[in-house]
């Protein structure tokens, strides 16, 4: 059974992840990229929760160019690697998290995108599956909201949540 580590090193970046589908496949990405980029994107709470992230972390993700919630949740935390070089993203197919990763995390399925949150030495500290909570919240009433790329915010706001709580666990 692979490491995290292994499988962190035969990821590819979010760049050649995102390079190869259909012309949807590819608009979606760019749609949410260009949402990322504009200037009111994040708070001035989650800019500043990004910039106190003191240890190294490394996101581990199984994804495919053609899941919607790939699309969007990948292009965030493509967002948040730009923004914290202390944070890294490696993208693995859902096959390859099917044979490497679900008996090791005891999983029935992989969904996906399943992104594992490890920490400098590649252990897990956390997962995020398919969607923010926020969104799992919110039902069915979230949803188009969501599709939209409302909640691009909020799966950055996740990861963080799961890297803050590290890190407090952490201090001496």
């Amino acid at each position: 059974m692979p490491s995290y580590q292994d499988l962190f090193a035969i990821g590819e970046p979010f760049a050649a992840f995102a390079s190869r589908g259909l012309p949807a496949e590819l608009e979606a990405v760019r749609a949410a990229q260009a949402q990322l980029g504009r200037s009111e994107a994040l708070s001035a709470k989650t800019q500043q929760r990004l910039a106190a992230v003191q240890g190294r972390y490394h996101l581990l993700a199984a994804g495919e160019m053609w899941c919607p919630d790939c699309q969007l949740n990948l292009a965030a935390m493509a967002h948040l690697q730009r923004l914290q070089p202390k944070v890294s993203l490696a993208i693995v197919s859902k096959a390859r998290a099917e044979h490497g990763l679900k008996a090791q995390l005891e999983l029935e399925r992989i969904s996906i995108p399943l992104v594992l949150v490890l920490n400098d030495q590649f252990e897990l500290i956390g997962r995020f599956v398919e969607q923010p909570q926020a969104v799992v919240d919110g039902g069915a009433a979230a949803q188009a909201d969501y599709r939209a790329g409302g909640y691009l915010q909020s799966t950055i706001d996740d990861l963080l949540a799961i890297i803050e709580a590290h890190e407090q666990r952490e201090q001496p």
